[in-house]
């Protein structure tokens, strides 16, 4: 792990009234990877003096922000959480800040970025057999970002969402996809953005390639802090 000044600073957008204990496996995978988590809370207009950016699970995204009306399955919604996050993410993008984006946080840069959601997805949602339980096999594209930290071409990864991408936006590429055609990873053009649908801070402890994945967004994250 690298010494304090050399721990680069990664944002987390959290909402408190979901509680804070929810975002502590984020912390804890961000720690591990040698960063230092700073939270981002709903109302936030300014992104901070970050060297990355996470956007992690939690609720729905609304889907006024991609044009649509709520499907009757949509779950619960905070516009308030999609604003703060939509706004940060374009922050960093402008900054070219790195960003690893988790579950919404792969839906919210999709709709961040001009493209769409399915509002449910049958059979994806499996909590109830635990956060970190392998639910399906995910084929990985091996020249991806993701396919480099899992250093084969399939994962077994978890499955905690009703949400997916339905319309693919532009300047991002699929890096993985289910077996039923879920996109479960996407990445930017210029290799800042990497998301996946899974949730990988619940694997970090017993999967090499979910804290591959945290160790080199953190390493991204630390190359523009010596850039800076």
């Amino acid at each position: 792990m690298a010494g304090n000044d050399e721990r680069p600073k990664i944002g987390i957008t959290v909402q408190p009234r979901r509680g804070l204990e929810y975002y502590v496996p984020y912390r804890r995978a961000v720690t591990a990877a040698g960063a230092e988590p700073v939270d981002l809370v709903p109302g936030t207009n300014t992104l901070p003096d970050l060297d990355g950016l996470l956007l992690p699970g939690g609720w729905d995204v609304d889907p006024s922000f991609y044009g649509e009306r709520r499907d009757e399955k949509l779950g619960d919604t905070d516009p308030e959480l999609d604003e703060t996050e939509l706004a940060m993410f374009r922050q960093a993008r402008e900054r070219e800040i790195p960003v690893l984006g988790i579950c919404r946080g792969q839906q919210v840069i999709n709709v961040a970025m001009g493209g769409s959601l399915v509002q449910h997805l049958e059979g994806h949602e499996v909590r109830a057999l635990g956060r970190s339980h392998l639910a399906h096999t995910i084929e990985v594209d091996p020249t991806s970002e993701l396919g480099k930290a899992a250093g084969e071409h399939k994962v077994r990864v978890n499955s905690l969402h009703h949400q997916a991408i339905k319309r693919l936006a532009p300047g991002l590429q699929q890096s993985a996809r289910g077996d039923d055609g879920t996109v479960e990873g996407v990445e930017s053009d210029d290799g800042l953005i990497v998301a996946v649908q899974c949730h990988p801070e619940e694997l970090t402890t017993d999967l090499p390639w979910a804290r591959n994945l945290f160790e080199r967004f953190v390493a991204r994250a630390r190359g523009r802090r010596r850039q800076s």
